[in-house]
């Protein structure tokens, strides 16, 4: 017979793992005004939806709905691991035209995205109408002149990037950009961070730590990878890399998905919505105690 004591035990387990199910089951959108200073002011309130780590999950329609109370998107921004090994590429169309009803989709792949016939994804993704920003970029440009360059690196991870490529030059960028125009970049991995090589980047986006999605208490995430362990979520100001002492900031997602397994602690399934804002009107994103140092 089950002692008190092991009852106990037993429904704590179960206990646990119904909260560890429910954090990675969760669908919110957070939202975040951004006071960046070299936004050009006739992009201020530029609204992005940023999703990274989608996995095996579905995308539901209630995220959309989510999105819309929040105020809705300009653009969708996909981090990465749009999918992982033996998830069906229907389902992966799927959730492509679902996030289509936020907004335009740009997106860069991410390490999992190359674990089945990667060639079959692309094809999926320009059907869809999906923007794949493979070491390049775009150029947003209003009708006074003034610019935004998007560019995305393909998978960090697996060394893919060519972040030089990314950036190389285009005919945006006006005085008042300061020659260069203002540059939001998405990468799959954080560690990107760590090879910016002088790269004129204003923002960075990035998934793939997933929070540690395992994180116990007192002792951390059960997963220790070096992007886990230097960047593993939220916000971080990095070096100045410029002339003009402009320190990047770099945001790591949680992430929507999981790997491994559908469970979560203290790391809970989470998207963004980011209101880009060019004058200091909001107050300036709060940077954690870990952030990287110069």
């Amino acid at each position: 017979m089950m002692t008190a004591l092991g009852l106990l035990a037993a429904l704590g387990a179960l206990g646990a793992g119904a909260w560890m199910h429910a954090e990675a089951k969760r669908v919110t959108v957070e939202r975040e005004e951004l006071a960046l200073e070299r936004l050009p002011r006739s992009f201020d309130g530029l609204r992005l939806f940023f999703i990274s780590d989608i996995h095996r999950r579905v995308v539901p329609s209630r995220l959309v709905e989510a999105c819309r109370q929040a105020g809705g998107a300009d653009l969708v921004l996909v981090g990465g691991d749009l999918r992982e090994k033996r998830v069906p590429l229907l389902r992966t169309r799927d959730n492509i035209r679902t996030l289509f009803r936020i907004a335009p989709v740009y997106a860069v792949y991410g390490n999992h995205d190359y674990d089945d016939d990667a060639r079959e994804l692309e094809v999926m993704l320009r059907e869809e109408g999906v923007r794949m920003l493979v070491n390049e970029h775009v150029v947003l440009e209003q009708p006074d002149g003034s610019a935004v360059r998007l560019a995305g690196v393909d998978d960090p991870r697996t060394r893919r990037d060519r972040l030089h490529e990314a950036l190389a030059p285009s005919a945006a960028g006006t005085a008042d950009n300061r020659a260069e125009p203002f540059t939001l970049l998405v990468a799959h991995d954080p560690s990107i961070a760590t090879r910016l090589d002088g790269g004129r980047i204003d923002l960075i986006l990035s998934g793939h730590t997933h929070g540690g999605q395992i994180v116990l208490p007192l002792l951390g995430p059960l997963l220790r990878s070096a992007s886990v362990v230097q960047f593993r979520r939220g916000w971080f100001s990095l070096p100045a890399c410029r002339a003009d002492g402009i320190r990047p900031l770099l945001f790591v997602s949680c992430g929507f998905g999981t790997s491994k397994m559908p469970l979560r602690l203290l790391a809970p399934a989470q998207t963004h919505l980011f209101v880009l804002r060019s004058a200091a009107s909001v107050a300036p994103v709060s940077i954690p105690d870990g952030s990287m140092k110069p």
